[in-house]
């Protein structure tokens, strides 16, 4: 704690925002004024009721304290990543960040989910570039990189108009979803003050590339890299990732629009197959680099503690399992199925899965279907566009 407090002093910080994420991966905060902060580092009280898959009203207080190991300096103010107790020594069950960590212990998890998003003018792309060309959102995106303070090893234009890619470091699984959070909330910030919307939206342009989250996996123990050269734990992890991939698709892939990118031809995947370099593949073993398992499912909506905890542990599920893969595949005639088609098909496949159970826990698994079912109803009452053009 000292630490951070000298810190702060030096770097003349003015607040901390305390900050959790909900359900749905997205961003609450408290602001606390610096020289309120050495008290508040105790812990502070919230309204859980009030956050979306925390608690409900005759339950709702919930306790947050900070984790001042990992503090991120932001211009006048650092963020500081809150763990969540129900008490002064119990933690909170539906403590997203708490649940990453449990899937993890035992391994050093790193982790380096691809960011990809629009920034669109009103609802039109920023520009026309392509992939690695120079677009006219760059500079917005590298100088939201450089005053972030997180590392970030590549950051390009991608494939669609107005698309682009950011690519932390590989770093250990917890700080690298909350670089996520940072990089998601500051790209919204920043690109509204330019008049500009950034979408993570999985497909926000038809007949275009959408935007997906891949996710690149190591696993390591004692300092030794368990996936190196494609042994025996690696090629079980793959087992099991792509035995329990449609479980796990609903919480990948969170939203009605995440499968309308999950279609052939736009280098998502559909069937349930791993390569080596296709990236049509649904788990990937990318060239180049130490080894590693990419996990190419998930999009941009999806809260990313949740998603690479069920990744996770279902790829330790078939380590423990020692489940063995197919044979590398083309994508064709896999015997392993496809990924869910739709919301309701993934979440059919949730609701009927001991491991998402055990891992996110009965409650929260329930109250994430719900909320779900909820935005299924509210979309099949809406008439579209679509509708009025073709049938009106």
């Amino acid at each position: 704690m000292n630490t951070l407090l000298n810190a702060v002093a030096e770097k003349k910080i003015t607040r901390a925002r305390f900050l959790v994420a909900d359900i749905h991966g997205n961003p609450k905060f408290m602001v606390i004024p610096a020289k309120y902060l050495e008290e508040a580092i105790q812990g502070i009280s919230i309204d859980g009721s009030s956050i979306p898959g925390f608690t409900q009203v005759g339950s709702s207080d919930v306790i947050c304290k900070p984790d001042v190991e990992t503090p991120y300096f932001m211009d006048d103010e650092v963020v500081l990543f809150c763990d969540l107790y129900e008490s002064e020594s119990s933690p909170f069950s539906r403590d997203l960040r708490g649940i990453l960590k449990r899937v993890t212990s035992g391994y050093r998890v790193l982790a380096k989910p691809e960011l990809e998003f629009f920034l669109l003018e009103g609802t039109v792309p920023l520009d026309q570039a392509g992939y690695m060309d120079t677009g006219r959102g760059l500079a917005l995106v590298e100088d939201v990189c450089r005053t972030s303070h997180i590392n970030v090893e590549r950051l390009h234009h991608e494939n669609g108009p107005g698309q682009y890619e950011i690519e932390p470091v590989m770093a250990p699984a917890v700080p690298g979803c909350d670089a996520i959070i940072i990089l998601k909330d500051m790209l919204r910030q920043r690109a509204l003050c330019n008049g500009w919307t950034a979408t993570f939206m999985p497909k926000p342009l038809a007949n275009k590339a959408g935007s997906g989250m891949h996710f690149h996996l190591l696993l390591e123990k004692n300092g030794k890299n368990l996936f190196q050269d494609f042994g025996d734990t690696a090629r079980h992890f793959v087992g099991g990732l792509l035995s329990h991939a449609r479980e796990i698709t609903a919480v990948c892939n969170p939203t009605i629009n995440s499968y309308k990118r999950l279609v052939p031809d736009f280098e998502a995947p559909v069937n349930i197959f791993w390569g080596r370099s296709n990236r049509s593949a649904l788990v990937r073993i990318p060239k180049g680099g130490r080894t590693r398992i990419e996990y190419r499912a998930p999009d941009p909506s999806c809260n990313p503690y949740l998603a690479l905890a069920l990744i996770v542990s279902a790829g330790l599920d078939g380590v423990k399992h020692r489940v063995e893969p197919p044979e590398e595949g083309s994508g064709t005639g896999t015997p392993c199925g496809t990924l869910p088609f739709s919301l309701e098909e993934a979440l059919h496949e949730l609701e009927a899965s001991e491991l998402v159970r055990d891992t996110l826990g009965e409650g929260l698994a329930e109250e994430f279907v719900a909320l779900k079912k909820k935005e299924i109803r509210e979309y099949r009452a809406h008439i579209s566009q679509w509708e009025f053009n073709h049938y009106l």
